[in-house]
């Protein structure tokens, strides 16, 4: 786990602090503060979130990078999609499993997804899939208008 989560009973939004002097940490390891915001912002395109930088606390051991994301209704048993169900939704969007990799890629824009295990995703209570902690990333030089959007849910 990377963040510390609150969520307000009366909100619509789940609130997402890091810890302390850290910006997250992914596949290839810590973060800097600037790259987790890019990696939150193409979670954002390729997924169709929401994401939001909200600022930075300043707690006792250091400062923290504070975003909120939409509260998300899970299914009735806690929200946890099958992995076969997280792999048919990637699939969808276009990407395929890379072992060497370590995570999914889709050729049309480059994109690999790691940290792609259910526990990263949340089963809505009308059954779609919602990617919530992904750690998307391009090709180094390519912009995050490169990546294919999501195709908008209605």
């Amino acid at each position: 786990m990377e963040h510390q989560v609150f969520h307000e009973s009366r909100g619509h939004r789940f609130w997402k602090a890091t810890f302390p002097n850290q910006a997250g940490f992914g596949p290839a390891g810590y973060s800097t503060p600037v790259g987790y915001l890019h990696r939150l912002r193409l979670s954002n395109r390729i997924f169709g979130d929401d994401v939001r930088f909200e600022g930075i606390w300043n707690q006792r051991d250091g400062p923290s990078i504070v975003t909120s994301q939409r509260y998300i209704l899970p299914e009735p048993g806690g929200g946890m999609p099958e992995e076969d169900e997280v792999a048919k939704y990637l699939q969808e969007l276009g990407f395929t499993w890379n072992e060497k990799l370590g995570g999914w890629v889709r050729d049309k824009d480059e994109a690999l997804v790691q940290d792609a295990h259910p526990r990263n995703f949340i089963k809505s209570i009308d059954g779609l899939i919602y990617a919530i902690d992904v750690q998307p990333r391009l090709p180094k030089g390519r912009e995050i208008k490169e990546a294919l959007p999501h195709p908008r849910r209605d």
